[in-house]
């Protein structure tokens, strides 16, 4: 009996640990505007101005961040490129994402993972490591909490990095632009500008955060032999338009390693959609098309 009596406080104890893990993703999506009078930033960051678009799915969460630095203001590690703009996807199924990242002296590999606490705010890892050119490795890591406030109206967000330099902590607090982006009733994941609509009040586009599970056809990219041969991996983020009839009209890369990009927009253009329809007119769609690449 006393055996019996262990087992199952010892499942109790598993159950409560898997729910804790798989606890509901609060929804995060929207337009953010960083309000730099209640956020407390280190002095190396300069930042002038942040932005976060985030669209949210059951399975992803896509943040797209335009961030503008005072000159001579440091680079984060969650930046990939000069002008500050990057979109960074992860998943909300517990899956830790590998990617290659970088270029030539620049190179390296990506890691990013997602998961809920208990008390429903959403914990977000990324670590970066690069090959030093005389030998050696640096590693960059960012851990951001968010954390809804004030009825999902502000969104908090508590920042440690850690860098060759040392490590610092900010705190981000983002006022949610109500007038800027409008949900389409029945699809939390689609949002449409009030800016791109037409005469009639209908958006002539609208964006669809990630786009891969809305597919009619979605034909894989061939890996490149030259990528093959490095052993080039990880996921390609490719922005694409499409039109009202469903055809994509542009596909740009805008993450992964350069080896293949080129392959997945290829394969981008390919894609098939039926024509996405609002109040019974077909508009033009925006969003993001992931291709996992594995040697």
């Amino acid at each position: 009996m006393k055996k019996i009596t262990v087992l199952m406080a010892m499942f109790c104890l598993c159950f409560q640990a898997v729910v804790a893990v798989f606890a509901a993703t609060p929804n995060f999506a929207g337009n953010w505007e960083l309000d730099l009078s209640k956020s407390k930033l280190p002095n190396a960051m300069q930042i002038e101005s942040m932005t976060l678009t985030v669209v949210q799915t059951e399975k992803e969460l896509s943040i797209q961040s335009a961030t503008k630095r005072a000159r001579g203001g440091t680079v984060s590690p969650m930046r990939r490129d000069g002008d500050g703009n990057q979109t960074v996807i992860y998943s909300l199924e517990g899956k830790e994402i590998n990617a290659e990242i970088g270029s030539g002296a620049m190179a390296g590999k990506e890691t990013r993972r997602a998961s809920v606490t208990s008390d429903g705010k959403l914990s977000l890892t990324l670590m970066r490591n690069f090959n030093r050119e005389t030998g050696g490795t640096v590693t960059l890591k960012t851990n951001d909490t968010w954390e809804l406030m004030d009825e999902g109206k502000t969104l908090k967000v508590i920042r440690y990095m850690e860098t060759p330099r040392g490590a610092t902590n900010a705190e981000l607090y983002f006022t949610k632009k109500s007038s800027g982006v409008l949900t389409i009733e029945g699809d939390s994941n689609t949002t449409m500008s009030p800016a791109a609509t037409n005469t009639g009040g209908t958006p002539k586009k609208i964006s669809g955060g990630v786009l891969n599970g809305k597919a009619s056809s979605l034909p894989a990219p061939e890996y490149p032999a030259a990528a093959r041969a490095v052993k080039a991996s990880g996921a390609v983020n490719i922005q694409v338009t499409i039109n009202e009839q469903g055809d994509i009209v542009s596909a740009t890369a805008v993450s992964g390693h350069p080896l293949l990009r080129q392959a997945a927009e290829e394969a981008a253009r390919k894609a098939k959609f039926a024509p996405t329809l609002l109040q019974g007119i077909p508009v033009s769609v925006t969003g993001v098309l992931v291709y996992n690449f594995v040697p």
